[in-house]
């Protein structure tokens, strides 16, 4: 039996109550193991996600001293970061000391701050606005979903999302061209420190594993027009850990598959206001329960976060 359940969305937007129900039934079982699904009938455009995929590629294909032109932290509002190879260990997030990643990164969030975005590939910021957009809708579904499945209103988390601190991450994961130091990955294990992720990933040697309920690294099928979809902590506090924000990891590919090895992952990372109280949900608790995390303001436990896997940066603007 497989540790990830396929969702397909499509009964969600209809007007059958049953129907609906299916859904938050199949959500809320995988929010209570393993805390990863797979999404399909979710509405995004196929030439989208194409177009996203890319023109992203062809900024990674850019000669490195002009990407490194681009600096990691700016003031821009909404404008790019760019991480260059190997300038983050997303392990020491959990307290893991390894050689840094072997990745390098675009991110991009309206709330965050940038540098200008560059002139080529031409018209990447038109599409990254585009897919960022179209993501954001489909986590407003989501939201609703898990609400229904945590026995809340289906607007419960609206007001947390006001002004949300939502990014878009592209990873490219480069064919390995020297032998990885010992316990170097291309991304070390960690959890999303959000409310859940939604990822475009690729069926390529060298890919994302999660940790399952019985402790071993297990790999979720590559179905195309899918998405990959992950609890994140914020969200896991706020059901006490009775929900999971899962452990997962990208590993090396095998030494006889590096020619084929190159990877690319679009990540959209959702999650909640800077000063989005994360407090432990009602029916989450046991009569005379005391909670096991104290309430802490998203934007104060993301910046601890953020500070561990690549030292300060701006996280948001202000």
């Amino acid at each position: 039996m497989s540790d990830f359940t396929v969702i397909d969305l499509e009964p969600w937007f209809t007007d059958s109550d049953e129907e609906k129900g299916r859904v938050v039934d199949a959500v809320r079982e995988a929010c209570r193991t393993i805390g990863f699904f797979l999404i399909t009938g979710h509405r995004i455009d196929p030439a989208l996600v194409a177009t996203m995929y890319a023109t992203s590629r062809a900024f990674f294909d850019l000669p490195e001293e002009t990407k490194r032109r681009i600096p990691a932290v700016g003031p821009v509002p909404g404008g790019l970061e760019y991480f260059a190879r190997e300038t983050e260990r997303l392990a020491a997030t959990m307290g893991q000391e390894t050689p840094p990643d072997i990745k390098e990164t675009m991110d991009f969030g309206p709330g965050f701050g940038g540098v200008p975005w560059p002139d080529e590939p031409e018209g990447l910021e038109t599409v990254w606005r585009a897919y960022y957009a179209a993501m954001d809708g489909l986590c407003r579904q989501l939201r609703g979903i898990l609400a229904c499945a945590a026995d809340l209103p289906d607007d419960f988390f609206e007001p947390h999302f006001v002004d949300h601190l939502s990014s878009i991450r592209v990873i490219n994961y480069p064919e390995p061209v020297a032998e990885p130091l010992p316990g170097q990955l291309r991304a070390g294990a960690h959890t999303d420190y959000g409310f859940l992720t939604v990822l475009l990933s690729e069926d390529r040697p060298g890919g994302l594993e999660v940790m399952n309920l019985e402790g071993r690294w297990v790999a979720p099928p590559a179905l195309p027009g899918s998405f990959v979809v992950n609890l994140a902590d914020s969200l896991m506090r706020w059901t006490d850990d009775r929900w999971h924000s899962t452990p997962h990891r990208v590993v090396n590919p095998p030494t006889d598959r590096r020619g084929e090895s190159r990877r690319q992952s679009i990540a959209y990372f959702h999650n909640p206001a800077r000063d989005a109280l994360i407090a432990t949900l009602p029916g989450f608790l046991a009569d005379g329960k005391t909670a096991k995390y104290p309430p802490i303001a998203y934007g104060d436990y993301a910046m601890d976060r953020q500070r561990r896997a690549s030292g300060y940066r701006g996280l948001w603007v202000a």
